[in-house]
């Protein structure tokens, strides 16, 4: 998929935004008993994800405060990657245009907590649950 450049303009803008407005502060939900942040390479990620609502989803960023505290909390599930030192991730259930998305938390081995990603199309969830 090709990139507008007016798109790619406003995602450098939306990451300088992001590391300004996110970067140290801590992310919570009501019914989640633990702190959350995001790294610098959590913004890049989830910039970079596809979405069907690309613009919207890179947006979306900006509010990822407000995203999470009102967001549902699915669960927990393996990390697909297999990756040693994340110990389980943590999924939370948005909206984004009306479109289900799924903010992605890893937890790692020492007890952090970090929005790894955002996704419309998350694989990994067990078909079973209500999304």
């Amino acid at each position: 998929m090709e990139i507008h450049p007016s798109i790619r303009q406003r995602r450098k803008e939306i990451r300088d935004e992001a590391k300004r407005l996110l970067l140290g502060r801590v992310l919570y939900h009501p019914y989640f008993p633990h702190d959350m942040y995001i790294s610098v390479s959590g913004i890049k990620e989830w910039l970079n994800q596809p979405h069907c609502h690309y613009a919207s989803k890179n947006e979306a960023l900006l509010n990822l405060p407000e995203l999470l505290e009102t967001s549902e909390y699915l669960g927990s599930i393996e990390d697909p990657k297999g990756r040693d030192y994340i110990e389980t991730g943590h999924v939370f259930k948005i909206l984004i245009n009306e479109s289900p998305s799924w903010i992605i938390v890893n937890q790692t081995i020492w007890g952090d907590y970090w929005v790894h990603s955002v996704s419309d199309n998350y694989p990994y969830l067990d078909n079973k649950q209500d999304l």
